[in-house]
């Protein structure tokens, strides 16, 4: 992942953008047809909104509104990302990218 350095610094990127989110909302990763970035929405909100910060092609999005891993997780929204990369297809990211 030459955009982050490495597949652990991505992981550490995409992780924070999850964990720091407030409340309800998402974790991204993009292409904005230059670069791959990653970043968070908040709610519903995703790339595509016209509010959004963060704008382009969605690759890889993870959804960190408590309903996602309270029943199993609890409170501990780190654990729950940890385990997510585990579930994560690869496969289907990269034919998004192209």
């Amino acid at each position: 992942m030459p955009a982050f350095g490495s597949v652990d610094k991505f992981k550490e990127q995409f992780g924070q953008a999850a964990l720091s989110r407030f409340g309800s909302g998402w974790a991204w990763l993009v292409n904005d047809g230059r670069n791959l970035k990653v970043g968070s929405t908040a709610n519903q909100d995703n790339p595509w909104f016209d509010n959004s910060d963060l704008k382009g092609t969605l690759l890889l999005g993870l959804d960190v509104w408590e309903h996602a891993y309270y029943l199993k997780y609890q409170n501990r929204r780190a654990d729950y990302i940890a385990k997510w990369w585990d579930v994560v297809n690869w496969e289907m990211v990269a034919s998004r990218l192209g």
